[in-house]
């Protein structure tokens, strides 16, 4: 069971809401999907390390966090709204492509950086955890070991569909379809907040 909510986490967190998933959907229209995907990849493995770090830290402090949770639940739901909101609401931004001629390597560790000094993230973790019920579970290290390659796979599928489909129909995409892809995640995400905070008080 933690293995598919690993799975649905890596699938929320791998929506392209943000200006590096921009940048990894803009790079599939000029470079190429095989250095798109690395690319992806860079973001995925950080939501790994992110997700099993929150889930270990969360779980150490699991009596404040039966105690106080329904102000949490809030707190997080009401962060994951002013996201979700600001990326719906907002403009987007663009990360511009240079010509590094950057190989495989570089380019995943390129995202890998990019991504791992987005902290705000591990919040975004929290709430999912919360809505999916991940806190309730016992820390064994086979649970980690599960959740962390669920969201590996999920992450990782989520973005090969992504490329895939914008690599293939690239003729028919254009920046403004990218950033309209990128304002429905900012969406999804408004509305994954409002359910959080709908199940604190009624769950």
């Amino acid at each position: 069971m933690i293995f598919l909510k690993g799975i649905i986490t890596g699938i929320i967190l791998s929506l392209p809401f943000g200006p590096v998933g921009i940048y990894c959907m803009e790079k599939a229209l000029t470079e190429g999907e095989k250095k798109a995907y690395v690319s992806a990849l860079g973001m995925v493995s950080v939501d790994v390390i992110y997700g099993i770090i929150s889930f270990l830290f969360i779980s150490k402090v699991d009596h404040l966090v039966v105690r106080y949770d329904t102000p949490l639940k809030i707190l997080i739901s009401l962060f994951l709204i002013f996201v979700g909101s600001k990326k719906f609401f907002g403009q987007p931004t663009i990360k511009e492509l240079d010509d590094d001629n950057y190989t495989l390597v570089q380019d995943y560790f390129e995202t890998f950086l990019l991504a791992i000094f987005n902290i705000s993230s591990l919040l975004v973790i929290a709430g999912v955890y919360t809505l999916l019920g991940v806190l309730g579970c016992v820390i064994k290290e086979s649970t980690v070991l599960e959740l962390g390659l669920g969201i590996g796979i999920g992450g990782a599928s989520m973005w090969f569909t992504t490329i895939f489909l914008i690599y293939h129909f690239k003729k028919k995409v254009t920046i403004d379809i990218l950033l309209k892809l990128s304002k429905l995640s900012g969406l999804i995400i408004l509305i994954f907040g409002i359910s959080t905070i709908i199940f604190a008080f009624y769950k």
